[in-house]
């Protein structure tokens, strides 16, 4: 297929079990434009569903609407961007397994792959699954699946592999995936614009912290190691996910406190993290705790700054100190200046030195590339707000035009 043409449209979808998400993009001089975004959600319930579109000034919308399903939450979408102007549909896909290193043309084959990745995302892969086949149905265009998981393909066996029977791996697939692969490759081209460095050049520790956080090491352009594993559980602590913890504690829920397995999975993905700490999982509300000195709340934000500058750490050894850069972005890295100086204080003898000035800058709060650093050590400091719809549209594009 040729590359896409002047004016042509993408359509970028994320569905979850209530909601789906969308962008359009449009071919602009050789980019892809945003033109439009929004969401349904609710979808399923009785009194919550709603669609939100935003487009040009005049065509916004925001009504409360009827949402049994997916299907009608598409068939919305369309009345506000008729399926005429689609030419290619990306779709978010958590889980790729080992299959995918790459976004991929979806044709049967490759949804049998997805769907037997399920289970290493049952919280995620199955509505993902369901925006495809939905789409395939109402819209007849090429779809392509950007996976969460294919940026982290590159890590080597000793980083993705855990000490467990080699026998899980061959024959259950058990090992570290990591996941937010779509904004590392979007920011890992950011960054290395800002840096003048091509990206097989670029050394990098990234910090995607929002409700769900992680991080990554990035060598020459690849991965080599993240934080997250063969869910999106394991690594940093989370809005309401705990993060690394002995294996041995969910056996001691089951176990021992009578807690069953799906109750034990609950606690650790839904009640946990920083609103199992203190009750509150919005990282904002956190810190108004943190400031107002209330013991639970800092106590959550010390546990949660505490282990990102242990995973930095580590990192730091990962590259072997030759770092170019360490980026923050997602909700907190991009808006919250109290989250990054904690993370940076005291780390000039390791090479790092934030500018106190520059991250209060605007209230802290940044929606565009902004350099952090004093200046006074080779490793710079940035945050670049990631653009994970625009990275699907890229992935789409660059999968489209790779067809013969």
């Amino acid at each position: 297929m040729a590359p896409l043409g002047l004016g042509q449209k993408l359509l970028v979808l994320n569905a979850g079990s209530s909601s789906l998400k969308y962008a359009v993009f449009k071919v602009a001089n050789s980019a892809l434009k945003r033109v439009a975004h929004g969401i349904a959600e609710g979808i399923g319930t009785s009194t919550q569903a709603s669609f939100k579109h935003n487009g040009t000034p005049l065509a916004k919308t925001s009504k409360d609407v009827d949402l049994p399903d997916h299907r009608r939450a598409l068939a919305l979408i369309l009345e506000a961007i008729p399926k005429n102007d689609i030419v290619a549909v990306g779709h978010r896909v958590v889980h790729g397994g080992e299959k995918f290193c790459e976004a991929t043309v979806i044709d049967d084959d490759a949804l049998r792959e997805v769907s037997d990745a399920s289970s290493l995302a049952p919280m995620h892969n199955p509505w993902n699954l369901l925006g495809i086949e939905v789409s395939r149905e109402v819209i007849g265009c090429p779809q392509v699946a950007v996976f969460d998981t294919a940026f982290h393909q590159t890590m080597p066996p000793y980083a993705y592999m855990y000490a467990l029977p080699y026998s899980l791996y061959e024959n259950a697939s058990i090992r570290k995936y990591g996941f937010h692969g779509t904004s590392y490759q979007y920011v890992l081209g950011e960054a290395a614009t800002a840096l003048g460095k091509g990206i097989n050049e670029t050394n990098l520790i990234v910090c995607h912290l929002g409700s769900g956080a992680s991080m990554c090491a990035i060598r020459d352009g690849k991965c080599i190691d993240t934080t997250m594993g063969l869910t999106p559980l394991e690594g940093l602590v989370m809005g309401s996910r705990c993060g690394d913890l002995d294996p041995a504690v969910p056996l001691h829920l089951i176990n021992q406190l009578g807690y069953t397995a799906q109750e034990a999975t609950d606690l650790l993905n839904k009640h946990s993290g920083l609103l199992g700490i203190c009750g509150l999982s919005d990282n904002r509300d956190v810190e108004a705790g943190y400031h107002e000195q209330e013991p639970l709340a800092v106590l959550a934000k010390q546990l949660q700054v505490y282990r990102t500058r242990k995973h930095l750490g580590a990192y730091l050894v990962a590259l072997e100190g030759r770092v170019d850069a360490l980026v923050f972005t997602g909700g907190i890295g991009e808006n919250s200046h109290l989250h990054r100086r904690l993370v940076c204080e005291g780390l000039g003898k390791l090479g790092l030195e934030l500018d106190e000035v520059a991250n209060r800058q605007d209230g802290g709060r940044f929606a565009a590339n902004m350099r952090l650093d004093s200046g006074s050590y080779p490793t710079q400091i940035w945050v670049i707000p990631t653009d994970e719809e625009l990275s699907i549209a890229q992935q789409t594009a660059s999968a489209l035009a790779g067809i013969e």
